[in-house]
């Protein structure tokens, strides 16, 4: 895969994320509230702002994007991106660095040390969509896998759960 793809998926992850609405707050067609959550070896990982999901946008190839992100709203800030490409709908679909569709899952700045895991340190994970629509945009998702980190470590996924209701 080459970086300049991965670098320019990211930053349409994140400016679509940042064009996005609030979606930290409960939509007025749901009772549910958006939620990311994940245990990061072991130890729970929430989302607390920027929860944000897409289905098939316009100018992607069948996507489906799940982001989310926690902590402080700067530098610091620990942002959580799923991209899954040629993705038609609900079913499992197991990603790779390397993968063919170009599908992508990364997380930054766990730690100061830890700035990157996933993306191009490599990753092998799991992803369930349970429910996928675009009109409104409802996403459900579990995952669970394992992510290479810029510190030559691994972290190990489990538990991933995502919902999204616009």
């Amino acid at each position: 895969m080459k970086l300049s793809h991965l670098l320019l998926t990211l930053l349409v992850t994140l400016a679509l994320t940042a064009c996005g609405k609030d979606a930290s707050n409960t939509s007025s067609t749901s009772t549910s509230k958006n939620h990311l959550s994940m245990n990061i070896n072991g130890t729970p990982w929430i989302a607390d702002h920027k929860i944000w999901g897409a289905f098939h946008p316009a100018g992607y190839n069948q996507a489906i994007v799940i982001s989310g992100s926690k902590g402080p709203e700067d530098k610091q800030e620990q942002a959580f991106n799923l991209n899954l490409y040629y993705t038609p709908g609900p079913g499992t679909y197991r990603i790779a660095k390397g993968n063919s569709d170009n599908s992508v899952i990364q997380l930054v700045n766990l730690s100061p040390d830890n700035f990157l895991y996933g993306s191009v340190m490599g990753f092998d994970v799991k992803v369930t969509i349970t429910k996928a629509s675009a009109n409104p945009t409802v996403i459900e998702a579990t995952f669970e896998g394992e992510m290479s980190g810029n510190a030559s470590d691994t972290i190990k996924i489990t538990d991933g759960k995502f919902t999204y209701r616009e």
